[in-house]
Parts: C-alpha cells; structure tokens; sequence
C-alpha cells in the first residue's frame, strides 16, 4: 500500500502526517502514479530509449505546488498491521528506460522495519534522524519506457508471478552501480572521484 504524507523537519527529527486529501496514492501507472507523474515532469523533448534518469522524489515533489512538503511512503506489510508496522519512506528513483520496458532503483529510507505497532499512529507519528534505517534499495521493473519526450506504455509493474524479478543487463547494472556510488559511495566502497 502506497500513501502520501506531508513531513515536516524540526532539527534532527521529521513529522510525518498523513495527507487528508490524498491519504491513499499510486506509485505506478502511467494515468496517476507518482514516479511516472514526476518523471514525465523532466523529460527532455524528443527523449527516446534508451534513457537512463532520476527522480529526487522529495525536491521534486517540494517543487509541485500542491505536494511541497510531501513524501511518498510505502508499507511493505499492510496485512499484518495488528503485529506489524513496516513503513519505508522512497527518498530517490533511478531507471533506465529501453526495450519498452524500465528497470527501476528506488533508495527507501526505513521509517518502521518490522516493529511492534502499539502505541504507534500510523497517521502521524516523528522520526529522529539516528532511528530511521538506510540506506535500504529495491529493485523492480515497470512495462514501459520513454518515446518521443513522453511516458510511453503502462508503467505498471507485471502481474505477480513466480519469476518477478528484475533482469539487469550489464549496462543496467552499471547504470544503477553509479547511481549508488554517487548518492551513497559507502555502501558500495565506490572508486573515488
């Protein structure tokens, strides 16, 4: 389950509220989800396949009117709300987009991982910085890509299935290597420079 909340910064901590207009949000599909909708904001004119690109979810949601303040959360456990609060906050998306398809990188900072949910509201509750875990990365894949400047195909990822994984080729792999290295360079004793 994906929803949006405002998140407020107050020295080293960070309240999170959730929205009242839009408790309850897409991340994909290319009609109302929010890493299309932000993405479809920065493509350049006539951008084709293959394009390799990043989301600040949180700069480029501060930058839409409507969103400033707003952050995406997902709870990875949404069945086992009553022992179980799992909430990640996406804080960057990187993909590459070709072949009709795009392998995606989000960089999920961990609000709640697997904690006891008593005494925790759901719906507004603040994070010291030291007790939010992360890095943490997520690989998907969405079916669609990027034509002529514009968000071509679904972008909604497949169906479940027992092989959902995401393939990535040699340059994808790399493409999302740098990717790390630049936003993060410990996690992955990245080359200096």
């Amino acid at each position: 389950m994906y929803s949006l909340y405002r998140r407020t910064r107050e020295g080293t901590t960070t309240r999170y509220e959730l929205d009242k207009k839009e408790p309850r949000i897409s991340l994909f599909g290319c009609n109302n989800g929010f890493i299309p909708w932000l993405l479809s904001l920065k493509i350049p004119d006539g951008q084709g396949e293959p394009y390799d690109w990043h989301v600040d979810v949180l700069a480029e949601l501060d930058s839409q009117k409507d969103y400033r303040s707003s952050t995406l959360v997902i709870d990875l456990k949404p069945k086992q709300n009553k022992t179980n609060i799992s909430l990640y906050e996406v804080m960057d998306v990187w993909g590459q987009s070709d072949s009709g398809w795009t392998p995606i990188l989000l960089r999920l900072g961990g609000l709640f991982v697997d904690q006891n949910p008593e005494g925790i509201n759901r719906e507004s509750f603040v994070r010291d910085d030291k007790d939010i875990d992360g890095p943490i990365y997520e690989f998907l894949y969405l079916s669609g890509s990027v034509g002529c400047g514009k968000l071509d195909g679904l972008w909604v990822p497949p169906p479940a299935s027992p092989t959902n994984a995401a393939l990535l080729w040699p340059g994808a792999l790399n493409y999302f290597f740098r990717c790390i290295c630049e936003r993060t360079p410990d996690v992955l004793n990245c080359p200096p420079g």
